[in-house]
């Protein structure tokens, strides 16, 4: 059945305003209370909803307020007892309403996570000088297309690292080979040393026994030259060689005997000499 407006209206006011029941209401209306039952629920929902827009309206102004008054988001969500979505949408309409067009399409742009580094690059900005253009043409430095900016840097900057790496390892290399070769040379001073010693003490050695061979023969001219009993035997000496080479009988003597002590120890050398003539007793030599 077809509800009228004015029905409608009729139930909305026993229920709501004459507190009414169900069966009052159908017993009045004429209606069924199913029917009763749906224009009471639709009425009800929107109630609730005109009283939440209500609140929401009277919480929207006093958000207002609190932002024109310079409190920060966060002061507003805690005394109006708000969660954070609420308060930067709240936050938001407040910057529509004060015209800050360019800053809500900012944030739109940024978003929450991106929002935070704009924001600090900006008091960065303002705290050291730098203008709009500075500004800019330090962010162009960023671009990996620029081929003097930071990201080339960054890589040259790498390679520069990756040598200075290979000349610190060929500098290692350098000082192992040059600490080898030190101690060669360490090692071959030291034996070079040690000859050096025993040189030395050879040579004092043999200054040592030409010392002594010096005063050994300083000692035996001196014996010659003062000594009567060596002049004496020396004097001997030369008269009976003197004696001896002037006498052929003894000289032939010796000579025969020399010969005979040869063959007697050498006979496989000597045995081509001949000693004949036995009638005679005289001895006849005949080389080979």
């Amino acid at each position: 059945m077809q509800i009228t407006e004015d029905r409608r209206k009729r139930v909305i006011d026993l229920y709501f305003n004459q507190h009414k029941t169900y069966a009052e209401i159908a017993e009045i209306e004429k209606m069924s209370p199913r029917d009763i039952h749906a224009i009471i629920k639709e009425e009800k929902a929107r109630r609730q909803k005109y009283k939440h827009e209500k609140q929401q309206q009277e919480l929207s102004s006093k958000a207002y307020k609190l932002f024109s008054n310079g409190k920060k988001p966060i002061e507003a969500a805690i005394e109006l007892n708000l969660r954070e979505p609420e308060a930067t949408k709240l936050y938001r309409e407040y910057w529509k309403l004060k015209g800050l067009h360019k800053l809500n399409l900012v944030y739109e742009e940024l978003g929450d996570e991106n929002i935070g580094y704009f924001v600090k690059l900006c008091k960065l900005a303002k705290k050291e000088g730098y203008s709009r253009e500075q500004v800019v043409k330090i962010l162009q430095l960023v671009d990996e297309d620029n081929a003097f900016g930071l990201p080339q840097l960054e890589q040259r900057h790498k390679c520069r690292i990756d040598e200075i790496h290979e000349f610190d390892i060929q500098i290692e290399k350098s000082k192992k080979h040059l600490y080898s070769v030190n101690y060669e040379i360490a090692s071959a001073n030291a034996l070079l040393n040690s000859y050096h010693m025993v040189c030395e003490r050879k040579r004092q050695e043999l200054k040592n026994i030409n010392s002594k061979a010096s005063r050994i023969v300083t000692l035996v001219n001196r014996f010659k030259s003062n000594n009567e009993e060596y002049l004496k035997i020396r004097k001997t000496v030369e008269e009976e060689v003197s004696k001896i080479l002037t006498d052929s009988k003894v000289l032939l003597q010796y000579a025969l005997a020399s010969i005979i002590e040869a063959g007697r120890r050498n006979p496989n050398k000597y045995n081509n000499l001949l000693v004949c003539n036995s009638s005679s007793s005289s001895i006849a030599i005949i080389s080979a």
